[in-house]
């Protein structure tokens, strides 16, 4: 049997309150608590998979940035300085680099920002800010000296793997614009997942830019507003997730490409999945399933088929010894 019953059911919906499951009752249509509590599930492991994607985007995002600016500004060592001491930051910026690179002390009945000491690494600063400083940091205009920053050359060496990589493309405002876009867009998706915020809703879908005199900012998609198109639209996140890692790091895009956690959000992100999830609610089936008990594959078939209906998931084990986690998404 599951160990999922119905008494668990009951008071797991009370914990994570019946308003929060409201949406996926009335979005998909689910017809009972186990439904509900299953879809809630369903939420959580495609939005691990996501969260995995943007995190190798993330790190590689940052690192790039963090060598093409060392490279040309600030002290340390030729691969890591510290670049966001020597350029023209807005105060919002430049807050952000301080909570790292200072503390507040108490001096004179008031407190003063005090450089921490031992002064943090440029590798240290940069590994603890914030995926929302990194696209920002493209509106930096000037150094410290009120030289210009020369972004294009910059963007050839940080996007290796765009399509159109060359500093006549970078040069343009317009395709600046789109980077811009594209890395607050997976900005905003990470910090939707880290507030456990359902990732399958969305509104309208922009073009992606920044709206200027010049140009404005145009519908692209609706909000979806069936099951199909909500699925449609994680699809369009997770490829502007894997594009954007594609233009940083094509070599860590194919490493990424050929792990486990992209298979398992192709596997997440069907109606087949959706229904799976409704039946047997993420859970799993308390026994295990002892591969030396079938004497045919059509048995195990069988059993295995009984599972993905009814429990959702279950151990194998041979000769009494764990080897494998069954996880049917259809």
């Amino acid at each position: 049997m599951s160990s999922l019953k119905q008494i668990h059911i009951v008071n797991a919906l009370k914990a994570l309150s019946r308003a929060r499951l409201k949406n996926y009752r009335t979005f998909f249509a689910a017809v009972d608590d186990r439904a509900a509590y299953g879809l809630y599930c369903w939420n959580d492991a495609i939005s691990a998979a996501l969260s995995r994607a943007l995190g190798f985007t993330e790190i590689a995002l940052r690192n790039q940035f963090h060598t093409a600016l060392s490279a040309r500004y600030g002290v340390g060592t030729s691969m890591s300085r510290d670049w966001y001491a020597h350029l023209c930051l807005n105060p919002k910026s430049t807050g952000l680099i301080q909570k790292i690179t200072h503390e507040r002390r108490r001096a004179s009945g008031a407190y003063q920002l005090v450089p921490r000491l031992p002064a943090p690494s440029p590798d240290d600063v940069v590994s603890k800010l914030s995926f929302g400083f990194w696209p920002h940091v493209l509106d930096i205009s000037f150094d410290n000296a009120n030289r210009p920053l020369e972004w294009a050359a910059m963007l050839v060496e940080i996007m290796p793997g765009h399509r159109h990589n060359s500093i006549a493309f970078w040069n343009r405002l317009k395709n600046r614009d789109v980077l811009f876009s594209r890395i607050d867009f997976c900005k905003d998706l990470r910090n939707r997942i880290a507030h456990l915020e359902p990732v399958w809703k969305a509104g309208p879908l922009m073009t992606e830019g920044r709206a200027r005199a010049e140009r404005n900012i145009r519908l692209e998609r609706f909000a979806p507003s069936t099951p199909a198109e909500a699925l449609a639209r994680l699809q369009i996140a997770y490829d502007r997730v894997l594009e954007l890692l594609k233009w940083l790091s094509p070599d860590l895009h194919e490493v990424y490409m050929d792990g486990e956690t992209h298979h398992c959000f192709e596997s997440l992100n069907r109606l087949a999945a959706l229904d799976a999830y409704k039946r047997h609610g993420g859970h799993r089936r308390m026994a295990s399933v002892n591969l030396n008990a079938y004497r045919s594959l059509r048995r195990l078939k069988k059993e295995l088929r009984g599972i993905g209906r009814h429990h959702g998931a279950a151990e194998v084990r041979n000769d009494g010894r764990p080897l494998a986690r069954w996880i049917p998404v259809v």
